[in-house]
């Protein structure tokens, strides 16, 4: 088969876990003799290119067609996030060179959800992934601006009040928006969000959930729940490789993984560690100079200051994976938002680590109480310390949990293949 591969960042610029699974179905459909193409948006809006580019850089022995446009083409922020029609004809170039039978719609952020709708008059099978809440809300996270959970955008009011508070009051222009950064056509565009989004997402053939609970919040939004399939994440076969280990470890080793963002709240569990005295450590990986949440992350830092305990080793890369899960007893994961199925949960199953993580979205879909780890209510730092007390100092919690390996990418494509062809 021929497919086509979309996705708003890409290697090797962009390695968050929405890339890193694109590129493990990518390499999974090449090991099955399944010729892929894949095309991303180019990060670099305003260099002084043509206004818009389109461009090969290889990666990974894959052809990868960069595609870049000038922000200013579309001065409508808010439209420019969802809907880009200009570039509708250079996709269709795309189409007419890869002439692919199948086009996977991985992320379509700043690319527009309209490419649904050219792949579909190509001929190709459309299959889009949720891999968050973007169709749903700008922000993806279904976080509001102050932290809180949102349920869905209302009609595009809730998203007035968090994500363009300075839209409030002011009326919608007539007809569509247009591309202008005038206040009347900015908020055309975002009444008009989850229409646009909800219809140009119902054009897929297929549309693919990775967890239940993504299931059950876009249909309480409006999108009919049987034209959602579930596909649950799978992980390389050598994506995590597990060491023998004999665990636990005292004092019990902690750690974290990932984005230091204020929704994946590492600062929850170094709060619960420093503002204790349980026999712990406590690593937390990942970058400390992270300029969108610096401010957020000089603050955790500085409140961990002092405690021997507490660790921040940095970024590892892939090949150091392994080890870093050897080296811990338990994956903290005390995110605020709906996590979909975090990647890193994935891989401390294939380690063998169980997890302690907050009771949120696909997170409780996956993480099963006192039986492959522990959920605790979350935001609540109480709770988190005391689901930490109870796995550190009774031997019996511990020694009852048991994780299972995860599902395999080949599993996924093996539900891809059949999607593509159907």
């Amino acid at each position: 088969m021929r497919l086509l591969y979309v996705i708003h960042q890409f290697f090797p610029d962009c390695h968050s876990g929405t890339e890193q699974y694109c590129l493990a179905v990518a390499r999974e459909a090449r090991r099955r003799g399944d010729d892929v193409t894949v095309l991303s948006l180019h990060w670099d809006h305003e260099s002084e290119w043509q206004p818009v580019r389109l461009f090969e850089q290889p990666y990974d022995g894959f052809r990868v067609l960069r595609l870049k446009h000038w922000q200013r083409i579309n001065p409508n922020d808010v439209l420019r996030d969802y809907e880009n029609l200009h570039l509708d004809g250079w996709f269709q170039r795309v189409l007419d060179q890869v002439r692919p039978d199948a086009v996977h719609f991985f992320h379509l952020r700043q690319l527009g959800s309209n490419l649904i709708q050219v792949a579909k008059r190509s001929g190709a099978r459309a299959v889009v992934n949720l891999m968050d809440f973007w169709y749903l809300c700008p922000r993806f996270t279904l976080l509001r601006s102050d932290q809180s959970l949102c349920g869905g955008p209302e009609g595009g009011a809730s998203c007035i009040r968090c994500n363009h508070p300075e839209l409030g009051g002011v009326q919608p222009m007539d007809g569509p928006a247009v591309l202008t950064s005038e206040p009347q056509a900015r908020m055309r565009a975002l009444v008009d969000r989850p229409r646009r989004q909800l219809a140009n997402l119902a054009g897929a053939d297929v549309v693919i959930a990775p967890s239940r609970f993504l299931v059950d919040m876009f249909a309480r939004n409006g999108f009919p729940r049987e034209r959602m399939t579930v596909v649950p994440y799978g992980l390389e076969p050598d994506r995590v490789v597990a060491i023998p280990t004999k665990r636990p470890r005292r004092p019990l080793r902690l750690g974290f993984c990932g984005v230091m963002s204020p929704w994946k709240a590492p600062h929850l569990v170094v709060e619960a560690v420093h503002h204790s005295s349980m026999d712990v450590q406590l690593r937390v990986h990942g970058r400390t100079q992270e300029g969108a949440f610096q401010a957020y992350i000089d603050s955790m830092l500085a409140s961990a200051a002092g405690d021997t305990r507490i660790h921040f080793p940095g970024a590892y890369s892939a090949a150091e994976a392994a080890q870093v899960f050897a080296d811990m007893d338990v994956l903290v994961v005390p995110s605020v938002w709906y996590e979909n199925t975090p990647f890193v949960v994935l891989e401390a199953f294939a380690a063998g680590v169980p997890v302690i993580a907050s009771d949120l979205g696909g997170l409780s879909e996956i993480i099963h109480h006192g039986e492959n780890g522990l959920l605790f209510v979350a935001g609540n730092v109480g709770s988190l310390r005391a689901a930490i007390d109870k796995i550190a100092t009774d031997p019996d919690c511990f020694g009852s949990l048991r994780v299972a390996p995860p599902v395999g990418i080949v599993q996924n494509y093996d539900q891809f293949a059949a999607i593509y062809r159907r």
